[in-house]
């Protein structure tokens, strides 16, 4: 019991470890530097920036349509990118993007589909998110080997044993075997046959894995509009990275602030950023000032939105 509540603690104190790097990196630099770098960000690069996010909301949850066509699960492509954005905003809020999985019961609610086959759907899409960042990050740490030579290793360890995980746990047979103990252990005799019901649903109409090569596909096309938002943001400042090399390299940082120390990885991706972009000369309060405004229109403002179809929903369900 000790253990069990010092984990718990350790869980509620992980966040404020990411937000005190984040507040040492804007001390150190300096509050008025990053100000005044902010200052310069040209209104019409950050408004052409800000309606990308457009095509880039319906190419990933055109994604996910895919996956619930797959599956059986009809719904149309409106009421997704709602229940995208609704899971957004929880997602920004949450170490790891757990909020996410909000997007399980509003999806159970919108289709009537079991919680488990619902919760399939939403982990398969977020298997495609994941693996899309890591492609990504694995291509640019092979540019940055010269001067993080361990990184490319590590980075691709963590993705094949990911990947390998994903493919293990895919088949029925092999994750009831897994999860026999915890099964006959944790779960409480009056739920075992409701959470029984819910895993068998869980992997009814599974997609194939061939099946998926076209959503992962859109889910590197959407993650490539997703940095050539932040890419327009950094020609405000006169960085002189390449397109090309910005958004490989970029990801890599991305995928560092997915440590679960923080929420939405403030001051963990900044301070990779400033070791990364200290390689092309960018000094560190314009790496902060891109990595800030980056985050405002990718995901900040389009959460707020999401937020907002939350506070509508919760309301007409009052209704």
């Amino acid at each position: 019991m000790a253990i069990l509540e010092r984990i718990a603690r350790l869980k509620v104190l992980l966040p404020f470890i990411g937000i005190a790097i984040f507040i040492y990196i804007i001390e150190d630099i300096g509050a008025n530097n990053i100000i005044n770098a902010l200052c310069n960000i040209n209104p019409i690069l950050f408004a052409i920036s800000l309606l990308i996010f457009v095509p880039r909301i319906i190419i990933s949850t055109y994604r996910w349509k895919m996956i619930a066509d797959m599956q059986g699960i009809k719904i149309g492509l409106p009421s997704l990118i709602k229940l995208n954005l609704i899971g957004l905003f929880y997602g920004t809020i949450t170490p790891l993007w757990l909020g996410d999985y909000i997007r399980i019961p509003y999806l159970r609610e919108e289709t009537g589909e079991p919680f488990g086959k619902c919760a399939s759907n939403v982990v398969i899409d977020q298997i495609m998110e994941f693996s899309s960042l890591f492609i990504l990050a694995v291509i640019g740490s092979v540019l940055l080997v010269k001067y993080f030579p361990s990184l490319f290793l590590i980075l691709f360890s963590i993705f094949v044993i990911f990947v390998s995980a994903a493919i293990f746990l895919k088949k029925k047979k092999r994750s009831e075997k897994f999860f026999r103990i915890i099964y006959k252990v944790f779960i409480p005799e009056k739920l075992k046959t409701p959470v029984a019901n819910e895993f068998d649903a869980f992997y009814r109409d599974m997609p194939a894995l061939k099946s998926l090569v076209v959503p992962l596909l859109l889910g590197l096309f959407s993650y490539i509009l997703y940095f050539t938002q932040i890419y327009i943001i950094a020609l405000s400042f006169s960085v002189d990275i390449p397109f090309d090399i910005f958004i490989l390299i970029y990801p890599v940082a991305s995928l560092i602030g997915l440590i679960p120390v923080t929420v939405s990885g403030l001051g963990t991706r900044e301070a990779a950023l400033i070791h990364i972009f200290s390689i092309y000369g960018v000094p560190s309060d314009i790496t902060v000032a891109i990595s800030l405004s980056g985050y405002v229109i990718t995901m900040l403002i389009p959460s707020i939105i999401g937020g907002i179809f939350s506070i509508m929903k919760v309301k007409s369900e009052k209704l």
